[in-house]
């Protein structure tokens, strides 16, 4: 028998975001192997990823690839990207890749997105526009070429059946691509800073209606047996800056989560964006990933492999975590062959005191 016991000590309700499925588990089979439940999240390049990135990316169990793999390219971002995963796959078969999709913009580095974005048939009623009539635009130069960004109306159905279909349907029969990264899937105008002063209503009738194209691209990418990356949610992680209390109060609403996908640490709240040696939480974060977890849940990794503590088979937990007194959590898990004690701080401390199961 083996014990994860962490001394320790936020609400967060199980899918928050209104238009999201109810918590759609992955379409394949939950692993408990660590190495399998780590993620990370790939940006630019301007080709593909060199071999060292991508011997990284196939350490991973999830990972995705970001619109500026292969920035180099004005288009064919849909090809590109797939190119990318096969890349990664052919490394380790096992590892899920994701592709970047932009939910809020058109844009004219995927052929999908030019297609339509330059068709004068599609000026007035497809995209937002400008009050003096000429589209909405936050291009930028990328590179030696423009990338048109055009906001999306949503408002359109025969928005939304392109956009389900074609520009982020374009993924779908891939069979190399696992899942989506919907980006800005907010809310219209997430990143945008130039945009004139439209009304609140009408902000937030296309922000509903981009909520509705994400829903059904979402439920079609089911069907494909594709996934969303934003299916995993993300609790605040404990930390050494913490209280014994908060970090108590995280654990407890992380361990109430163990039915839903969760990643921990969250993937944006910078937890630790450096190579592990510079993350001083890592211990502490993987100890509480440990006891909290559920199926499909996923370790955000640095931007370095910790072989200590990626590589380990922890095993399966034999129960749910429970707090057998205040601000201590236990579980039990079988097989683990790794074994710590760290110190945070005089009143914060973790441990690993564990017996290996015959």
């Amino acid at each position: 028998m083996s014990h994860l016991v962490i001394f320790t000590q936020c609400e967060l309700a199980p899918c928050p975001i209104q238009w999201r499925l109810p918590c759609p588990l992955p379409p394949w089979s939950p692993t408990y192997n660590m190495q399998l439940s780590t993620q990370h999240y790939f940006y630019s390049s301007e080709g593909y990823y060199d071999n060292q990135t991508v011997f990284f990316a196939a350490l991973h169990g999830v990972v995705g690839i970001d619109w500026a793999n292969h920035y180099g390219s004005p288009m064919h971002r849909e090809d590109t990207l797939a190119q990318q995963a096969t890349y990664i796959k052919n490394m380790n078969p096992k590892t899920r890749v994701f592709v970047y999709r932009q939910s809020e913009l058109a844009l004219n580095i995927f052929d999908n997105g030019a297609k339509v974005m330059y068709d004068p048939t599609k000026k007035t009623d497809w995209f937002v526009l400008y009050p003096n009539g000429t589209i909405y635009n936050d291009s930028t130069i990328v590179g030696n070429y423009r990338m048109d960004q055009f906001c999306w109306d949503h408002r359109n159905p025969e928005v939304q059946d392109y956009f389900v279909n074609y520009y982020v349907g374009s993924a779908f029969s891939q069979s190399v691509v696992d899942g989506i990264f919907y980006d800005d899937d907010g809310g219209i105008w997430d990143e945008r800073i130039n945009h004139p002063n439209y009304t609140e209503a009408y902000r937030e009738a296309v922000d509903a209606a981009q909520q509705v194209s994400l829903n059904r691209a979402w439920e079609l990418g089911l069907k494909y047996q594709k996934h969303a990356w934003q299916a995993w949610l993300s609790p605040t992680i404990p930390s050494s800056k913490d209280t014994p209390a908060a970090c108590a109060g995280k654990m407890k609403t992380a361990i109430s989560m163990k039915n839903v996908p969760v990643t921990f640490p969250a993937m944006y709240n910078g937890a630790c964006d450096h190579p592990w040696e510079q993350c001083e939480d890592l211990e502490q974060q993987l100890a509480a990933f440990l006891i909290a977890r559920g199926d499909y849940w996923l370790f955000f990794t640095p931007n370095s492999w910790w072989k200590e503590g990626f590589e380990t088979d922890y095993g399966v937990p034999l129960d749910d975590a429970y707090e057998p007194f205040p601000n201590v959590f236990l579980n039990h898990t079988c097989c683990i062959k790794f074994s710590a004690v760290t110190l945070l701080e005089p009143n914060l401390s973790l441990a690993f005191n564990q017996k290996q199961q015959s």
